[in-house]
């Protein structure tokens, strides 16, 4: 009776120990299988068995150093160019607020570069006006000096005043030269961009369009 009852609480403990899951390691070419994970096989590939030894799933072995630096580094660029495309998309959308269309672009770009001429000339005759004035101011003072007479004072500030009123039109001319030359490549990188947006999402970086999307804009002379 006595052997009766520990065979049957061997059979019970062995149905318990092989009743769930089992891993299957290959250790130094030999096949291993046990009840759990061990923490020396934690990091090598192994297969999970169910009780009639068939392979439930398959566990790849922990990356290396190497292959977790390689694994991190591709990660980090996907998240860059995620934050490259929310960027670049929360411009277009703005671009599209502003223009409908790449004519829309050249149209701006046209009023533009005329306000800017327009201003140019204004300070053109302005120097031409201010230069006559300041010439025959200097001729009033050459004439005070042959005759030996002392410059009036209001007459030497009206002649400093000029001069100065010149030098600023000029650089004041410089300046919005040199606005207009970058007003042209803003406007260049806009009317290029609407061309990508008229085929393309908002958001589609350039460097992963096909040379074919990109046409080149109106070309304007800064002059």
């Amino acid at each position: 009776m006595r052997l009766v009852a520990s065979a049957l609480v061997l059979a019970l403990a062995s149905s318990s120990v092989w009743a769930g899951k089992l891993y299957r390691f290959k250790v130094d070419g030999q096949l291993i299988i046990k009840d759990h994970v061990p923490a020396e096989y934690a990091q090598m590939a192994y297969e999970v068995l169910n009780e009639q030894g068939y392979v439930l799933k398959k566990v790849k072995a922990a990356p290396t150093a190497e292959e977790l630096a390689r694994i991190q580094a591709e990660q980090a660029r996907k998240e860059a160019r995620l934050e490259r495309i929310r960027i670049r998309r929360e411009k277009d959308l703005g671009l599209l607020r502003l223009y409908s269309s790449p004519a829309d672009v050249e149209r701006a770009r046209q009023r533009k570069s005329d306000d800017i001429d327009g201003y140019i000339s204004l300070q053109q005759r302005r120097i031409v006006d201010m230069t006559e004035k300041l010439e025959k101011a200097q001729s009033r003072a050459a004439n005070q000096e042959r005759s030996g007479l002392d410059i009036p004072v209001e007459l030497r500030l009206e002649i400093a005043q000029l001069q100065a009123q010149i030098k600023e039109s000029h650089e004041n001319i410089k300046a919005r030269k040199a606005d207009k030359v970058a007003s042209i490549q803003v406007y260049a990188q806009e009317y290029a961009r609407m061309e990508i947006l008229m085929k393309y999402p908002p958001g589609t970086l350039e460097s992963e369009l096909p040379e074919s999307a990109f046409a080149p804009a109106p070309a304007e002379s800064a002059e």
